[in-house]
């Protein structure tokens, strides 16, 4: 068997048998974390079965743009506006300012990016914290709500944040770019509103009708080409594939009931994520983490402080109840898809030491692994884990 071949079908085994050990330890640890332990068990530092390729690395980063495209998509303008809406951005530029401060007040030592390092400890897991919150039963509760908020500020930000002050060394030439990538994002969503009334729209219409495939098609032409639109221009992938998720909803007349949008998030979450996770795992440098153990502690301490403090202060009037604001910063504080990408990035820009990544990547699978576990742990018997309303979006897998 082909060593491509072979690692294929470890990172398959490892995706198919994460959601039936999650089942197995109650839903306590999310199904993405159980993907990357599986990595690394396969992976170069385990058992060796799976050693990542570039055919792989593509298939990976493929389904890491599938991540926030669909986090584009799923975001509803009205999670950005109100109390909960000011209260998340105020969250997250809180969060930013005092990671800045620790950066510039300890002793972070070299083999990193202290700008770098704010960035990626300042993020929320929101794919991680959507499922909490949907197999919770609090999606549409206050907390629900808040959390909502916070969690998509906490993802927006840190993205916007990695294309502007990761991007190029030119500040200039970032500023430029990531302008045009928006720019092309903006006429894109303005096309269904100009042309639906024109006969080409409609002839197009009825050919997206015939099949039901091409809805599929051209939903990852969008992502994808704004993914490469953003690699060609010197800007991270992460803003192209979040704007192709908001243009996406341009597109879509009713995105709960979209044929199109079903096939996409089957393939997304049947293949690409996982995968992405699978490779992420794989990658983990366990003997440096092994040399350094308390790397990834410190890290998750550092993610407590960074993200978990400020929300603790900025909440105190709108979560009184000493026990909700714990939950509440427990779930806003964990954090795994922008600490991995931050680390892969500035790796292979030879700016941050193999060492640190590891510390980050661990320090950022523990905050998945326990924070989620504590705040459920921590819930009131009276709240209903089977009780989401029928109001409530259809989960996603």
């Amino acid at each position: 068997m082909s060593p491509g071949l072979q690692g294929l079908l470890a990172a398959v085994a490892v995706m198919a048998a994460a959601p039936f050990l999650g089942r197995l330890l109650a839903g306590r640890v999310p199904t993405v974390a159980l993907q990357m332990l599986g990595g690394i068990l396969v992976g170069p530092a385990g058992l060796g079965w799976l050693v990542p390729s570039p055919a792989m690395d593509l298939l990976s980063k493929i389904g890491l743009g599938l991540i926030f495209a669909l986090i584009g998509l799923s975001i509803d303008q009205s999670t950005l506006r109100g109390v909960a809406g000011r209260l998340g951005a105020l969250g997250w530029g809180a969060t930013l300012a005092v990671g800045v401060v620790l950066a510039i007040a300890l002793p972070l030592g070299g083999g990193l990016r202290p700008i770098a390092l704010v960035v990626a400890l300042s993020s929320t897991a929101l794919s991680t914290l959507l499922v909490v919150l949907r197999e919770s039963g609090e999606w549409g509760s206050p907390l629900g709500r808040l959390l909502l908020s916070a969690g998509t500020w906490g993802q927006l930000g840190p993205v916007l944040a990695v294309a502007l002050l990761l991007g190029s060394a030119d500040p200039r030439t970032t500023v430029l770019s990531v302008a045009l990538v928006v720019l092309v994002a903006v006429m894109l969503a303005a096309l269904p509103g100009s042309l639906s009334q024109t006969r080409a729209w409609g002839w197009a219409t009825t050919v997206v009708g015939v099949s039901a495939a091409t809805p599929l098609q051209l939903l990852l032409l969008v992502v994808v080409g704004l993914m490469a639109l953003s690699a060609a221009l010197g800007v991270d992938i992460l803003l192209g594939t979040v704007l192709a998720g908001l243009v996406l909803r341009r597109f879509l007349a009713d995105v709960d009931r979209s044929l199109g949008l079903k096939q996409l998030e089957a393939s997304a979450y049947g293949v690409f994520v996982p995968l992405f996770f699978v490779v992420a795992g794989s990658r983990l440098d366990l003997a440096s983490v092994a040399a350094h153990p308390w790397g990834p502690v410190l890290c998750l301490v550092g993610i407590l402080l960074i993200r978990g403090l400020p929300q603790w202060l900025l909440y105190r009037r709108a979560l009184r109840d000493p026990v909700e604001r714990l939950r509440f910063v427990l779930l806003v504080s964990q954090s795994l898809n922008l600490p991995i990408v931050v680390g892969y990035l500035e790796v292979q820009a030879g700016l941050m030491s193999p060492q640190v990544e590891a510390a980050l990547v661990g320090g950022s699978l523990l905050s998945v692994l326990l924070l989620p576990a504590i705040a459920l742990g921590l819930k009131p018997c009276g709240v209903s884990a089977m009780g989401r309303a029928a109001d409530d979006p259809p989960a996603t897998p």
